[in-house]
């Protein structure tokens, strides 16, 4: 008999959990806040890698610009990663060993379209400059290198790697 109240009390607690039931609040009006964020987005391409015995450097471009008005894309040099002894950037060749040999290499900016290219001498010089909605740089926008070698120079592979620093800025 005990089972059967129980059995019985269970369905009627069940019953009433799953019935919708009214609530009354004292409030006729509510609200709900909504939020969305719209990021800027961008895309620079920049290549993992280059041979300069194939071409000479290399032109910076982007897949997409959405960064909105008073906005610029600015890419730099990061000269603390970058440079050597105050601002010399190197290629080496066996690079950790007792046979390292290191030759300068001169990295010059310029317009893709241009054949004027001039020396960057300082740590962070802007390399290239993305305006919204345009996939090719404003200014700068392409890179050279220039190694130099000299008649006492070894031959063999030389490499070396550029860093840079990509930020959204206001104009």
């Amino acid at each position: 008999m005990i089972k059967r109240i129980f059995s019985f009390l269970l369905a009627a607690i069940l019953v009433c959990s799953i019935s919708p039931m009214d609530a009354f609040a004292n409030q006729t009006s509510a609200n709900t806040t909504i939020s969305y964020t719209y990021s800027p987005e961008y895309t620079i391409n920049i290549p993992a890698s280059i041979s300069i015995n194939d071409s000479e450097g290399f032109t910076f471009s982007a897949n997409k610009i959405d960064i909105g008005n008073g906005k610029n894309v600015k890419i730099t040099i990061d000269g603390a990663a970058t440079y050597e002894n105050g601002g010399n950037f190197y290629l080496y060749k066996d690079k950790g060993t007792a046979n390292e040999q290191r030759i300068s290499c001169r990295i010059l900016r310029g317009l893709p379209t241009s054949s004027s290219f001039e020396d960057i001498t300082g740590l962070s010089e802007v390399v290239a400059t993305f305006a919204d909605g345009s996939t090719n740089p404003k200014a700068y926008g392409a890179l050279k290198f220039k190694p130099q070698i000299t008649s006492s120079t070894p031959y063999g592979t030389y490499t070396g790697t550029v860093y840079f620093k990509i930020e959204l800025i206001d104009v």
